[in-house]
């Protein structure tokens, strides 16, 4: 590694403290001017690109600093971390067990390796690094939240509980802390608790995504069937990705001997599928709830309730003028693309399985609308064209539910 002047260092690092990450990039990048070969100014610059949102730069920069330094652990540290928030997993994990094999010994990549397993449902796999980091850092925040968390996924309440106290114990006036504190008591059953954690979170840090979610899901949780069926989601979540898999496909086998089942199935897929803009746009009635809102889950819902008002306003047509052509058509090619529009959303934009979800949505709604433009025209063959919009509709909601 270059043994360059690192009298900048201290200037940047307080910068960086202080959260004002472009007055920090402007430190590194006078240093770079100075000394273009600086693996550890590249890799700083790259954390300050990162959280001023600038993905493709931040990205650039750890590589070079990689490349300049391969021994550097904190580069790949610095990767492992955009490619995290770019929702790419399987990079973000190698770059980070690229750093620890490098340094075994630093907590923060342990804290991160823990959320990198949260998030792909390996829930033993989050608990051991949040154990094994904690070995290194017993008074690390963030390492007792992951385990908290980790801990809540597995069905252990009380032990959850315990984890998330120690947290705030050790930094209480940390948004984060304050959030994941809040998503444990929310995933233990304990929504008001949830709510007052989520608050505090956004009061000391009122641009906090992560406490923005969690605030609307405790809000959601009001809602007895919202949070019924968040209770059978976080229960089904202890379980493997087969067993769950065998479960949705056994209960379907199931309804198709005794028929009384088939509601009760139906009123599970539905909701597994709509629950959250359900409840997101019952939300919007009242004021503190739509503050709350995103303006990605505004928009969702908006784009939910004018599809499904396209939908019912057919239907209703189709009964009320029996002889008004290719409203039935257009009232179940509406509700049908609910599915593929719902599907997308919950999938993390720019990655290829929400790119192949796009386009199988644009396809289908092709398909549908062709129908209903050859039923409107007389032409014929709308039959045919809504019969493969059926086949694509449920084809669609298997193979995404499934995964």
């Amino acid at each position: 590694m270059n043994n360059s002047d690192t009298d900048y260092l201290p200037r940047v690092q307080l910068l960086l403290s202080q959260n004002r990450h472009a007055h920090a990039a402007q430190e590194l990048r006078r240093q770079l001017a100075q000394d273009p070969h600086d693996p550890v100014a590249h890799a700083l610059l790259a954390v300050c690109l990162l959280e001023q949102e600038q993905l493709p730069e931040a990205k650039s920069e750890a590589e070079l600093a990689i490349h300049l330094a391969p021994e550097y652990d904190f580069a790949f540290y610095a990767l492992a971390l955009i490619e995290h928030r770019a929702h790419r997993p399987k990079e973000a994990l190698a770059a980070i067990n690229e750093a620890l094999a490098l340094d075994p010994n630093d907590a923060d990549y342990y804290h991160l390796l823990g959320q990198l397993r949260l998030q792909s449902g390996q829930w033993q796999a989050a608990l051991q690094a949040a154990q094994t980091g904690l070995g290194l850092d017993a008074e690390h925040a963030g390492l007792h939240g992951l385990r908290a968390r980790a801990l809540a996924r597995q069905g252990r309440p009380a032990e959850a509980g315990h984890a998330a106290r120690s947290a705030l114990s050790y930094d209480a006036s940390s948004s984060h802390t304050q959030a994941q504190a809040g998503w444990v008591a929310l995933e233990t059953n304990r929504p008001k608790e949830a709510l007052e954690h989520f608050r505090e979170a956004l009061r000391l840090d009122p641009e906090s995504d992560f406490a923005r979610e969690g605030l609307v899901e405790a809000l959601k949780a009001r809602y007895y069937v919202y949070r019924s069926f968040m209770r059978f989601v976080y229960w089904s979540g202890t379980l493997s990705d087969g067993v769950r898999r065998g479960m949705f496909l056994g209960a379907w086998v199931v309804t198709r001997f005794v028929p009384l089942l088939l509601p009760i199935y139906l009123v599970f897929v539905f909701l597994s599928w709509f629950s959250d803009v359900i409840f997101e746009s019952l939300l919007r009635v009242s004021a503190y709830g739509r503050l709350a809102l995103s303006e990605r889950q505004t928009r969702h819902s908006n784009q939910f309730l004018g599809l499904l008002a396209v939908a019912l306003a057919a239907l209703v047509a189709h009964f009320a003028v029996p002889k008004l052509p290719a409203t039935a058509t257009l009232g179940m090619v509406a509700l049908g693309l609910l599915f593929p529009l719902a599907g997308t959303w919950r999938l993390p934009a720019g990655t290829p399985v929400w790119q192949r979800s796009r386009w199988a949505g644009f396809a289908l709604a092709s398909v549908g609308l062709l129908a209903v433009a050859l039923e409107l025209l007389g032409l014929g063959g709308d039959g045919l064209a809504f019969g493969a919009f059926l086949i694509g509709a449920l084809a669609y909601t298997w193979v995404f539910a499934l995964r």
